[in-house]
């Protein structure tokens, strides 16, 4: 098979490459010309109202069965939702604590909208067990581990980090929990897409993550929740919907619970989401995330050498075992810097503690790295020389 090209036809695909350096995949993946396609199709669609139902029913059977495919499971394993947040907290709900394993282990390195949620388990009877990291830069692996134990009840870690794109290593995790009895949920918002994910071979018990960064979705409303066969068919939802119904068109008056992870959906999922996500997973199908996180980890290595001869601190892991697709540099007022940048084509942003954010999407140039580490080291010294 011949290598993927990257800098030409692949890129040629994406609107936005056309018009800006872009670094901010980690909030937006960059737009797809096929989307605009798909969504006209479903701007199409809108004028057949009613009759369009059996139509749009099939692209919800394909969005479960592409992102099973994405992320090595079965089509039974997958639940479409709204969010993440959604989405995790339809599993957290079903899980109940039992005598003295009532404890969720968590870390300050995850998402805030999933810290609120599982924070809030308390009112039904958890207990929350934080592990900071110890720099606030990587996962303080050894620390959960040695936090895991026979009243742990779940561990709900992202695989990688929102503010720096940190990647835990999830094998050592999965298998602390497992020996001790516990439940592994893990965020894969800022892993889906980038970086290579089997979710049978993961072992995580469930696992969540959206459309909109890596894959391309052009917009939020679009998230799904993977479910272990195993574990999906042990536990009832404690607020079931009609599209998580055995079957759902028979409009029964007593809730069945569908096999698998389904059985965690609530309403119907947005068609429009529907629409626009399906480009991003179908283009890292055909080109392959293992591909994909190669070729970002290249683009990556060269903003960290940059970074090095500008002598700007990391506040991302080096390793690239130990990071997804984002690097991040401690600049003295990020802010600042970004909007600077903006007005020169270029697109990162910040986040607090952290410094600036670049993601490296596998269709970024060599150039576009040149480019904006240019721009950096002329900011840079112009401020020092100020």
């Amino acid at each position: 098979m011949s290598a993927p090209d990257f800098g030409g036809a692949l890129r040629d695909r994406f609107a936005t490459f056309r018009a800006r350096a872009y670094f901010a995949t980690h909030g937006f993946g960059p737009l797809l010309l096929q989307t605009l396609a798909d969504l006209d199709d479903y701007r199409r669609s809108l004028a057949l109202r009613n009759r369009a139902v059996e139509t749009w029913y099939g692209r919800v059977l394909e969005m479960r069965e592409l992102i099973a495919q994405l992320i090595g499971a079965g089509g039974d394993e997958i639940a479409l939702g709204p969010n993440a947040t959604a989405c995790q907290a339809s599993f957290a709900a079903a899980l109940v604590p039992r005598g003295a394993r009532d404890a969720i282990v968590t870390t300050d390195l995850d998402f805030p909208s999933s810290r609120y949620l599982w924070r809030a388990q308390v009112r039904r009877g958890f207990r929350i067990v934080d592990v900071p990291s110890r720099d606030g830069i990587a996962f303080p692996v050894d620390d959960l581990v040695a936090a895991i134990d026979e009243r742990t009840a779940v561990v709900a870690l992202p695989l990688v980090a929102y503010a720096n794109g940190a990647l835990l290593d999830a094998a050592r995790i999965v298998a602390a929990a497992h020996a001790h009895g516990a439940l592994v949920v893990l965020d894969a918002y800022q892993a889906a897409g980038i970086v290579p994910i089997d979710a049978h071979a993961l072992g995580a018990d469930a696992l969540v993550a959206g459309t909109n960064k890596w894959l391309s979705s052009p917009s939020t409303g679009l998230a799904f929740l993977y479910v272990a066969r195993a574990v999906a068919e042990r536990l009832e939802p404690a607020f079931p919907g009609w599209f998580g119904h055995a079957d759902p068109l028979a409009f029964a008056d007593d809730y069945v619970p569908a096999p698998g992870a389904r059985r965690f959906e609530l309403g119907a999922p947005a068609v429009d989401a529907i629409y626009g996500a399906r480009a991003g997973i179908r283009f890292a199908l055909e080109v392959g995330v293992p591909r994909l996180h190669a070729r970002s980890q290249e683009l990556c290595d060269r903003l960290i050498a940059g970074a090095d001869g500008l002598g700007i601190r990391l506040t991302t892991p080096r390793a690239r075992a130990a990071r997804g697709g984002m690097v991040c540099f401690d600049l003295p007022d990020p802010d600042r810097v970004v909007d600077d940048l903006a007005a020169r084509a270029i697109d990162v942003d910040t986040r607090p503690g952290i410094g600036m954010r670049m993601s490296c999407h596998p269709c970024n140039s060599d150039a576009d790295c040149d480019r904006l580490l240019g721009a950096i080291a002329e900011l840079h010294h112009a401020r020092a020389a100020s």
